[in-house]
């Protein structure tokens, strides 16, 4: 099966309205196990100049499915995206006719464009790259300007190939966050100063293989994966999910150690990023007309319930995240406890942008919320759903299921 994840590298647009908007994204980020903390430079700059919410939540804790949601405000299950695979609608054509469409970024083309420039990425596996073409209608955007790029082969961090508008440009040693801060930069200096902007940087961080840029490595060699209460933890009174084997990890979980490591290393990165373009928006006198939001698709488990590493589950290491917001009339410093979910992040720049919110979009716009001096209110309910990458074949025996073909739903007795 092809196993494809679009991962979006930055996308940058100039809108009409003011303000600007620069959209941080991770990759499998975890928020439970303490990521940030080794995120000085994010934390004091985006951070404690806005606001830090403590209850945010990706309504399916999968890298495809989420960024979708993320693009679009709508669940997974109206945007059709199940899984990271084609067959699951990941940057499908179905995706691409029925939902990109709508996403954030075309919506707020449609207030008035001057460019885009527009790095894509997708995963492949083994031999195969899928390129995602997109149609431009030259004559309804005056002045549009496109260029895609897509990664061969899955996440990398250095030695990789990138084809950009199909003529492929292989990087040995630059590491691939930072090309991606070169490429902001580049846009910032050169942007299209008629108008306000959008821009979308999302890294490889933290996601497999792992690899930290070669001037952190060994930044942490003491560092061990968070032993808290459900780290190797099984039980036979909890869901079925948590009882099925493994029962215990093996002792030697030195691996579990070294994933957690590096994974964190792999961040310091990302952390000189939101620097320089933090810098760099002072420099050029914008930064205070520009909103900065951090976050990342899902979180991550390191040996949670006796897992070793992934996402996919429905518990709090994989689906609670890090999302921190600064900008105009934001509050600085301000840890804010009102429930924000992946479906409420499109509605709300499209309302910091001056835009209604459409009616199709699940999310609601929390512009009221981030704009408030108030810490909020904790959430009582939120809705996860994750559809799995296989068949019913595949399926636990033991799992108590009904799936429904028609409407791509598994229900959980």
């Amino acid at each position: 099966m092809l196993v494809l994840k679009f991962l979006l590298i930055s996308i940058i647009i100039c809108i009409d309205a003011k303000p600007n908007f620069v959209f941080i994204l991770t990759d499998d980020q975890d928020l439970r196990l303490n990521s940030m903390t080794v995120m000085d430079k994010t934390l004091e700059l985006v951070g404690a100049k806005g606001k830090t919410f403590e209850n945010a939540f990706v309504s399916s804790p999968i890298c495809c499915p989420s960024r979708s949601t993320i693009l679009t405000g709508k669940y997974a299950h109206n945007t059709g995206v199940v899984n990271n695979s084609i067959s699951g609608n990941c940057s499908s054509v179905y995706w691409q006719q029925n939902s990109e469409p709508y996403s954030v970024a075309n919506l707020l083309k449609k207030r008035g464009l001057h460019h885009v420039l527009r790095w894509k990425v997708s995963k492949r596996s083994k031999n195969r790259v899928m390129v995602r073409k997109r149609v431009e209608a030259k004559n309804t955007y005056r002045r549009a300007t496109t260029g895609g790029s897509a990664l061969e082969g899955n996440s990398k961090y250095y030695n990789y190939n990138i084809s950009v508008n199909g003529t492929g440009v292989y990087h040995e040693d630059d590491y691939l966050t930072d090309l991606l801060a070169d490429h902001s930069l580049d846009f910032l200096r050169n942007r299209d100063t008629s108008g306000p902007f959008f821009m979308t940087v999302a890294t490889p961080a933290a996601h497999a293989p792992f690899t930290p840029a070669n001037r952190h490595n060994d930044s942490f060699p003491d560092l061990k994966a968070l032993r808290n209460p459900s780290f190797n933890y099984s039980s036979t009174d909890k869901h079925w999910l948590i009882q099925m084997p493994p029962k215990h990890l093996p002792e030697d979980v030195t691996i579990l150690d070294n994933v957690y490591r590096n994974r964190q290393e792999t961040l310091l990165a990302v952390d000189e990023m939101v620097e320089r373009i933090v810098k760099k928006l002072e420099d050029l006198e914008i930064l205070d007309e520009t909103y900065i939001i951090f976050s990342s698709d899902n979180g991550f488990h390191i040996g949670q319930f006796t897992q070793p590493w992934d996402k996919r589950e429905p518990y709090e290491t994989d689906i609670r995240i890090p999302l921190l917001i600064s900008g105009p009339g934001v509050p600085a410093n301000v840890s804010d406890r009102h429930p924000f979910t992946a479906i409420d992040i499109a509605p709300t720049i499209l309302d910091l942008a001056g835009i209604s919110v459409p009616s199709y979009m699940d999310g609601t716009s929390l512009k009221d919320v981030l704009l408030s001096d108030e810490a909020g209110s904790i959430a009582k309910h939120i809705f996860v759903e994750y559809w799995g990458e296989g068949s019913p074949r595949t399926v636990e025996k033991s799992c108590p299921w009904e799936y429904d073909d028609e409407n791509l739903a598994v229900s959980v007795l």
